[in-house]
């Protein structure tokens, strides 16, 4: 049995696990993910202050793990997170991007999906999804973090980058249809002109 969860799995679960174990504060990041990031394309990926009426945590434990995996050469140089996490800990948005230059975005998500949800199992319950005015490539779907919780996650490609949306509630099932919703008005607002 192989101990270690993907990524995507990993990501949402360790942002679920800190959000249930800290305040939601933290010192300021030594780069705090609402910098904006020139991109190969035309956009840049430049996050809001807070979205579905949640504040960005900008030193949240998954950011703090997507900025290791930069550091270890585990992600691309380009890769940020961004976290927008409810007071009481129970709401939790997570979002990695990856800005960077694409020709093909479908064969660079599909290569995403691959390495994130590595197993058919994982990747079965995920469906094309619209992408939105952004354009690009978008796939949703859900999986289970705990007994009494699912998650929704939407990865997306486009031109000018790579992403994953991730939506996380204590004790709930996202919907996600409603979770891919939110990740093309989250793309609306964070993929701006560079």
């Amino acid at each position: 049995m192989n101990d270690r969860l993907p990524r995507a799995v990993a990501l949402v679960a360790l942002a679920a696990l800190a959000a249930a174990c800290t305040d939601g504060t933290g010192t300021p990041a030594a780069a705090p993910s609402t910098a904006p990031v020139a991109t190969a394309a035309d956009w840049t990926y430049r996050p809001p202050s807070e979205f579905q009426g949640l504040p960005d945590v900008p030193d949240s434990a998954s950011v703090k793990l997507i900025r290791s995996g930069v550091a270890k050469g585990d992600l691309p140089a380009s890769a940020v997170g961004t976290s927008y996490i409810s007071a009481d800990q129970v709401r939790n948005i997570t979002i990695r991007a990856m800005p960077q230059h694409s020709a093909d975005p479908a064969k660079d998500l599909e290569e995403l999906m691959a390495k994130e949800l590595p197993t058919p199992e994982l990747r079965a319950g995920f469906a094309d999804t619209d992408p939105g005015g952004r354009g690009g490539v978008m796939r949703c779907g859900s999986f289970g973090a705990d007994g009494s919780t699912v998650s929704a996650l939407c990865l997306w490609g486009d031109g000018s980058m790579l992403g994953i949306y991730g939506e996380y509630a204590r004790g709930s099932e996202q919907n996600v249809d409603l979770a891919a919703q939110h990740a093309r008005e989250f793309r609306a607002l964070a993929e701006v002109p560079a």
